[in-house]
């Protein structure tokens, strides 16, 4: 009887310490796993982020030749033969030496190669509220450069320019409030906040508000 306990015993050790194994060795394969995930995440997240900056500054590239060539007659070429969109517009920080060409619209094809104009606001160089928004981790990233004072330009495609000067700075809630169209002359530029987040496509907005200087 002894020695068919002690034989019991014996198995049962062993399964147990089988088990442990077991454990241990899955334990350490989903630990392998998590981490190649996570290896390959933030690989494929930094490709991401390196091909659009690319395609951005190229992008902008095409489209300073192609605003060269613009006549009084006629607006700048498609910057590429495919574009189904061009620039209506140049807007210019002197402090950070900063040039950008603004797309037409807002819409998605158009912020991928620059920052748009919002089509419910006053056209670009002219009298009213001029809303210019773009992506944050690209063409609008140097926003959080922008200090109260700084003066920016903006030229339209007939070449008149005109001053604004930043007044204001604030963060919106887009899910609680709407952006206010103003009558005054002013300039509003507009990118998603927080500027380092990770996830995209969240409420929160960065708005520059800039006044009109005296010609």
């Amino acid at each position: 009887m002894s020695q068919r306990i002690g034989s019991r015993r014996l198995n049962l050790d062993f399964l147990k310490s089988l088990a442990s194994n077991w454990i241990t060795r899955c334990k350490r394969a989903h630990k392998a796993i998590l981490v190649n995930a996570l290896f390959l995440g933030g690989a494929v997240l930094l490709c991401q982020g390196i091909y659009m900056d690319t395609k951005a500054i190229i992008a902008q590239g095409l489209i300073a030749h192609s605003w060269q060539q613009r006549t009084a007659d006629s607006p700048p070429p498609k910057p590429w033969w495919w574009a189904d969109t061009n620039a209506i517009a140049k807007l210019k920080v002197a402090r950070l030496d900063k040039e950008l060409f603004i797309m037409r619209d807002d819409s998605g094809e158009s912020l991928a190669f620059g920052p748009g104009h919002l089509a419910a606001s006053a056209a670009i160089s002219s009298s009213g509220h001029v809303m210019i928004a773009g992506h944050r981790d690209t063409h609008f990233k140097f926003l959080k450069q922008l200090k109260l004072g700084d003066v920016i330009e903006t030229t339209s495609v007939d070449s008149i320019t005109t001053r604004y000067q930043i007044k204001r700075m604030s963060i919106l809630d887009s899910s609680a409030e709407e952006l206010i169209i103003y009558q005054q002359d002013r300039l509003t530029l507009i990118t998603c906040y927080p500027f380092d987040d990770f996830i995209p496509g969240g409420p929160l907005r960065y708005i520059v508000d800039a006044e009109r200087l005296d010609s």
